[in-house]
Protein backbone atom coordinates (compact mmCIF):
# COMPACT_ATOMS: atom_id res chain seq x y z
CA UNK A 1 0.00 0.00 0.00
CA UNK A 2 1.32 3.53 -1.00
CA UNK A 3 1.42 6.09 2.42
CA UNK A 4 2.74 9.39 1.69
CA UNK A 5 3.78 10.08 5.11
CA UNK A 6 5.47 6.56 5.14
CA UNK A 7 9.36 7.52 6.82
CA UNK A 8 11.95 7.99 4.43
CA UNK A 9 14.95 5.21 4.77
CA UNK A 10 18.35 7.08 4.03
CA UNK A 11 20.20 3.77 5.03
CA UNK A 12 20.72 2.50 1.47
CA UNK A 13 22.04 6.43 0.38
CA UNK A 14 24.48 6.20 3.28
CA UNK A 15 25.68 2.84 2.51
CA UNK A 16 26.57 4.57 -0.71
CA UNK A 17 28.21 7.64 -0.13
CA UNK A 18 28.15 7.58 3.65
CA UNK A 19 27.07 10.26 6.30
CA UNK A 20 28.58 12.86 5.24
CA UNK A 21 26.06 15.60 6.10
CA UNK A 22 27.03 18.49 3.28
CA UNK A 23 26.45 15.75 0.64
CA UNK A 24 23.25 14.13 2.38
CA UNK A 25 21.92 18.00 1.99
CA UNK A 26 22.99 18.33 -1.58
CA UNK A 27 21.71 14.93 -2.70
CA UNK A 28 17.88 16.49 -0.77
CA UNK A 29 18.11 19.52 -2.71
CA UNK A 30 18.86 17.91 -6.47
CA UNK A 31 16.48 15.48 -5.53
CA UNK A 32 14.12 17.91 -5.12
CA UNK A 33 14.87 19.99 -7.87
CA UNK A 34 14.71 16.87 -10.46
CA UNK A 35 11.91 15.58 -9.26
CA UNK A 36 9.83 18.20 -9.93
CA UNK A 37 11.53 18.74 -13.27
CA UNK A 38 10.95 15.16 -14.12
CA UNK A 39 6.96 15.31 -12.43
CA UNK A 40 6.71 18.27 -15.17
CA UNK A 41 7.49 16.53 -17.98
CA UNK A 42 5.36 13.21 -17.00
CA UNK A 43 2.31 15.03 -16.80
CA UNK A 44 2.91 17.10 -20.08
CA UNK A 45 3.80 14.11 -21.77
CA UNK A 46 0.32 12.75 -20.15
CA UNK A 47 -2.04 15.86 -21.39
CA UNK A 48 -1.07 15.14 -24.66
CA UNK A 49 -0.74 11.69 -24.41
CA UNK A 50 3.14 10.74 -25.83
CA UNK A 51 2.79 7.49 -24.18
CA UNK A 52 6.08 6.43 -25.03
CA UNK A 53 7.82 9.73 -23.71
CA UNK A 54 5.74 9.41 -20.93
CA UNK A 55 7.43 5.96 -19.98
CA UNK A 56 11.20 7.40 -20.90
CA UNK A 57 10.28 9.98 -18.19
CA UNK A 58 9.19 7.53 -15.56
CA UNK A 59 12.09 5.02 -16.36
CA UNK A 60 14.61 8.28 -15.43
CA UNK A 61 12.49 9.57 -12.22
CA UNK A 62 12.20 5.62 -10.88
CA UNK A 63 15.92 5.05 -9.30
CA UNK A 64 15.43 8.48 -7.07
CA UNK A 65 12.93 7.01 -5.15
CA UNK A 66 15.12 3.97 -4.17
CA UNK A 67 17.90 6.27 -2.34
CA UNK A 68 15.60 7.26 -0.06
CA UNK A 69 13.91 3.84 0.66
CA UNK A 70 10.51 4.40 -0.91
CA UNK A 71 10.26 1.42 -3.34
CA UNK A 72 6.43 1.34 -2.67
CA UNK A 73 6.88 4.38 -5.19
CA UNK A 74 9.25 2.89 -7.57
CA UNK A 75 7.00 0.50 -8.12
CA UNK A 76 3.91 2.47 -8.67
CA UNK A 77 6.48 4.72 -11.19
CA UNK A 78 7.48 0.82 -12.33
CA UNK A 79 3.27 0.31 -13.48
CA UNK A 80 3.22 3.76 -14.97
CA UNK A 81 6.45 2.60 -17.21
CA UNK A 82 5.03 -0.48 -18.23
CA UNK A 83 1.73 0.58 -18.83
CA UNK A 84 2.75 3.46 -21.33
CA UNK A 85 5.07 1.50 -22.97
CA UNK A 86 3.43 -1.13 -23.39
CA UNK A 87 0.03 1.07 -24.09
CA UNK A 88 -1.60 -0.92 -21.60
CA UNK A 89 -4.41 0.05 -19.24
CA UNK A 90 -4.12 3.55 -20.79
CA UNK A 91 -7.25 4.52 -18.18
CA UNK A 92 -5.26 4.01 -15.25
CA UNK A 93 -2.14 6.09 -15.90
CA UNK A 94 -3.90 9.51 -14.84
CA UNK A 95 -4.85 8.05 -11.83
CA UNK A 96 -1.39 6.59 -11.34
CA UNK A 97 0.38 9.89 -12.36
CA UNK A 98 -1.90 11.87 -9.93
CA UNK A 99 -0.68 9.16 -7.16
CA UNK A 100 2.70 9.87 -7.67
CA UNK A 101 2.29 13.63 -8.00
CA UNK A 102 0.67 13.76 -4.36
CA UNK A 103 3.07 11.21 -2.55
CA UNK A 104 6.41 13.58 -4.50
CA UNK A 105 5.16 16.27 -2.57
CA UNK A 106 4.66 14.60 0.78
CA UNK A 107 8.41 13.18 0.05
CA UNK A 108 9.54 16.54 -0.75
CA UNK A 109 8.58 17.86 2.17
CA UNK A 110 10.02 14.98 4.33
CA UNK A 111 13.04 15.50 2.77
CA UNK A 112 12.85 19.47 3.23
CA UNK A 113 12.55 18.62 7.18
CA UNK A 114 15.13 16.20 7.02
CA UNK A 115 17.86 18.58 5.42
CA UNK A 116 16.53 20.98 7.82
CA UNK A 117 17.42 18.75 10.94
CA UNK A 118 20.82 17.96 9.05
CA UNK A 119 21.24 21.92 9.30
CA UNK A 120 20.55 21.84 12.95
CA UNK A 121 23.15 19.75 13.31
CA UNK A 122 26.45 20.68 11.48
Amino acid sequence: MLHGQQPLDFSYLIQMVGNDPVFLIDFFETFILQNALYLAEINETLIKEDWAKLASCAHKIKPTFSYIGRNDVKELVQTIEYNAKNMTALNKIPKDVERLNTLSLKICEQLEEAKKDIQSKI
